[in-house]
């Protein structure tokens, strides 16, 4: 009895196993390495054409990078949609005279990349100054064959 407790033990601990090599095969990157890195190095314009609209406060070209649904979390917590956005820029609430950005790292998953890094801002945010440093998290799908943001957030690193 005992021996066949212990081979009924051992049966269940080898399929554990075995399910969890099959769930971490299935669970690889979506995308393949050349592609990620061609993927990668269109991402890299893209975020510099996002910083530069952003200065230059390029409403076109603003409007092409944020998707429909865009969001934005800023540095004190606030959600804002695309529409809230494109208002505050156009208005001058939302103010950018220097992005330098830093630590970038973008990762491909497929249609969508995570970008994250670092950020030095001079800035104001919704008519109040916010410059300084910030990590940063954006989130991009291709959309028709084009790179889109669909959210971001920044979040103030304490000096």
């Amino acid at each position: 009895m005992r021996q066949i407790l212990c081979a009924v033990i051992l049966v269940c601990a080898v399929a554990t196993l075995a399910a969890g090599q099959t769930v971490a095969k299935k669970s690889a990157p979506l995308a393949k390495p050349a592609a990620t890195a061609d993927a990668q190095q269109i991402l890299k314009d893209r975020f510099r054409e996002y910083t530069e609209a952003l200065t230059k406060r390029d409403l076109a070209a603003l409007d092409k990078i944020w998707a429909d649904g865009y969001t934005f979390t800023n540095g004190r917590g606030e959600f804002l949609t695309k529409k809230d956005r494109m208002e505050n820029i156009k208005s001058g609430a939302t103010q950018f005279d220097s992005i330098s950005r830093e630590n970038e790292e973008i990762r491909v998953f497929g249609n969508t990349a995570v970008v994250t890094g670092r950020v030095v801002l001079k800035v104001i945010y919704s008519g109040k100054e916010s410059s300084g440093p910030y990590r940063f998290i954006n989130v991009w799908v291709k959309i028709q064959g084009r790179w889109q943001m669909v959210a971001n957030q920044i979040t103030p690193i304490a000096q």
